[in-house]
């Protein structure tokens, strides 16, 4: 039998883990798939049948992230995690999608706990792939962790739920947040709208709220050159752009074969209250 961070989704009681089950005091029992994860979100708490990315989105995702276009980026946070958390640190990757950036944060970093949550099946099924880290399939509104249990929380492009951070949170435990700053890829927006604007960038320090303070604000710049036509695509499937396309858009956008642009990022490090 193992201990483990999670705790029951039920009723709340720590999970063990043995012969690949899950298992509470009260008696609630969740098995662990043969790929190593873990699928902890109940079915009272799912808004759709197949919540968050379907199959499709996530392949687009990994062969983008593959291709390395983003890869200075995750370097940058996998270096912060280092220079702000113990070397064995519990390191929750909240959204963590198909777990390129967990799995980067790990490598980087080969000490730390690494735990990815994605709402999504098939992402956590892709980001399976990756050994030595903790898969689960949830929601980041109710992390099915303990209590303070947690040193890090890494959040890319992804839902920030306050509480619940602040919950799974140790005392002077640190949120990374990577948020899209005013200019992130202008080329392409400029593509898609008529008239395009700067990302409102106003909201991003109110996300965490009180009982978190600002440690660090760093800017990122990442040339882009994208030299095929599903380099193009499967970038656009990444952002919530693919969702407001017209068919004259989309139709334009299907026949580009290279696209130039800059992806900036606000790379943030939060540490919350100490008491």
């Amino acid at each position: 039998m193992t201990d483990s961070l999670y705790q029951c989704p039920v009723c709340q009681l720590p999970l063990t883990l043995a012969e690949r089950t899950y298992r509470c005091d009260n008696g609630h029992s969740f098995d662990q798939h043969k790929k190593g994860y873990v699928n902890l979100l109940l079915v009272q708490n799912k808004r759709s049948k197949m919540p968050g990315d379907d199959a499709d989105m996530v392949q687009s995702r990994r062969r983008f992230l593959n291709s390395g276009f983003y890869q200075p980026m995750a370097m940058a946070l996998a270096e912060l995690c280092k220079q702000q958390l113990p070397a064995d640190a519990r390191v929750w990757d909240a959204g963590c999608g198909e777990g390129y950036y967990t799995h980067i944060i790990a490598s980087h970093n080969p000490g730390f706990a690494m735990q990815g949550l994605d709402i999504s099946k098939p992402a956590i099924q892709a980001a399976s792939q990756y050994k030595g880290i903790e898969w689960c399939v949830a929601s980041s509104a109710n992390p099915p962790y303990r209590d303070a249990s947690i040193d890090g929380i890494v959040s890319v492009f992804s839902q920030v739920d306050a509480a619940a951070f602040a919950r799974v949170l140790k005392p002077a435990g640190k949120v990374f947040l990577i948020l899209p700053d005013a200019d992130h890829l202008a080329a392409l927006r400029a593509l898609i709208y008529a008239n395009v604007r700067d990302y409102d960038t106003s909201k991003h320090l109110s996300y965490l709220g009180q009982g978190f303070s600002l440690l660090s604000e760093t800017r990122l710049e990442v040339p882009l050159a994208l030299t095929s036509a599903e380099q193009i695509q499967d970038l656009i499937g990444m952002t919530p752009h693919a969702h407001r396309l017209s068919a004259e858009v989309r139709e334009r956008l299907a026949s580009l074969e290279s696209l130039n642009d800059n992806a900036c990022f606000k790379l943030y490090v939060f540490e919350k209250s100490r008491t």
